[in-house]
């Protein structure tokens, strides 16, 4: 049998049973397993499938399918694959990677062991919901900062001219800094409605700032590209405390302001449409820029506004994205909200560059200082 995803496969599996014929095949599991300790798959992907395979009531193994049917994903699994292997080799990649296993299966599809975790928070469909807690932000911020930085600091080479990189790694700027230059997925433009919402926002200053995030990307490292919460997964309580990164499937070499804009675009999303940056939102960015700015030896000033441009194309790209995840009723509605609040970030993207720059540099004061 042929997991989905191939050429020469069918649709995505959608039962059980396909996916553990389909490992049984590709080695990850044997005939003991299937018949002696008993064999569970559970679907967990959302945006393509994706699926945990259990032994005996222990995680094994994520199945990762790729192809058409995916459901949508504009991601690259060359990517992954080329992400996976640096990982072998670069301690610094591989503190943030679930590990690859051997696989003999379907190339469409990828294997890594399970990760014992959750996502770093919950926000409701709409993308909405509470604003993360201060204290568990800080705890996100303080256990992925460091690591990241030397995710960031162990690729340098990468990007450097002449130097032989993965090609699969070679992209230009995302598209969300595109987005009014013709570069944005042709997709986005042929659905009426989200025309009409990015016409909506398509005024000078929105164009100007998106413009100015462009001319200041950064072709630097590598970056995971949809640094989002869901594919932060933190250690389950009773373990030592860490965080694992999936879904490289859009990792690039480019700027890390773009990988803590994509973390930080959740503060804004969550908050009030009437005043996405607030003082919470402000103070967590803040936070994050401080402690990457630390771990990585980078100036708090380029990082904040960088970070503050990117979050403005992250927010725009979210509410595009929004008709693969939300009721066809829900759409419209949904992404308007997001789209006001991009808009929102990049008319005034000067002032709130200035208050996170501000804030991440007495943070850094104050940590220099304590005893």
């Amino acid at each position: 049998m042929t997991i989905p995803g191939s050429t020469s496969g069918p649709a995505a599996p959608g039962h059980p049973r396909e996916v553990i014929a389909a490992a049984l095949a590709g080695g990850v599991i044997s005939a003991e397993d299937l018949v002696w300790r008993g064999v569970r798959v559970d679907p967990i992907g959302r945006s393509h499938p994706v699926y945990r395979l259990s032994v005996d009531d222990r995680p094994r193994a994520i199945l990762k399918v790729f192809g058409p049917s995916r459901g949508g994903t504009d991601g690259d699994p060359a990517r992954e694959r080329a992400v996976l292997e640096l990982a072998r080799e670069r301690p610094g990649v591989a503190a943030l990677v679930a590990p690859a296993l051997a696989w003999r299966g379907d190339p469409a599809v990828i294997v890594t062991e399970a990760v014992d975790g959750a996502a770093a928070w919950t926000l409701d469909s709409h993308g909405g919901g509470a604003t993360p807690p201060a204290a568990a932000w800080s705890e996100l911020v303080a256990l992925v900062a460091s690591p990241l930085a030397a995710l960031h600091r162990a690729t340098r080479d990468l990007a450097r001219p002449g130097a032989a990189s993965p090609s699969a790694l070679d992209a230009p700027p995302p598209w969300g800094l595109r987005l009014f230059d013709g570069d944005a997925p042709a997709d986005v433009w042929a659905t009426a409605p989200l025309a009409r919402l990015l016409a909506g926002v398509a005024e000078p200053g929105v164009i100007a700032s998106l413009r100015e995030g462009r001319a200041r990307w950064r072709r630097m490292c590598l970056v995971h590209g949809d640094l989002k919460h869901d594919n932060l997964l933190v250690a389950a309580a009773g373990a030592a405390r860490r965080v694992v990164i999936v879904d490289w499937e859009m990792a690039r070499l480019g700027d890390p302001a773009w990988d803590l804009a994509a973390l930080a675009a959740r503060l804004p999303m969550a908050a009030p449409v009437a005043d996405p940056w607030g003082e919470e939102a402000l103070a967590g960015a803040a936070r994050l820029v401080a402690a990457y700015a630390a771990a990585s030896g980078l100036p708090v000033a380029a990082l904040a506004r960088r970070m503050v441009l990117f979050c403005g194309a992250w927010l725009l790209m979210a509410a595009t994205q929004h008709r693969s995840t939300l009721p066809a009723e829900s759409m419209e509605t949904g992404a308007a909200d997001l789209a006001a609040r991009g808009r929102a970030t990049l008319l005034d993207a000067d002032r709130l560059t200035a208050l996170v720059e501000t804030a991440a540099l007495e943070m850094a004061a104050q940590a220099t200082s304590a005893p």
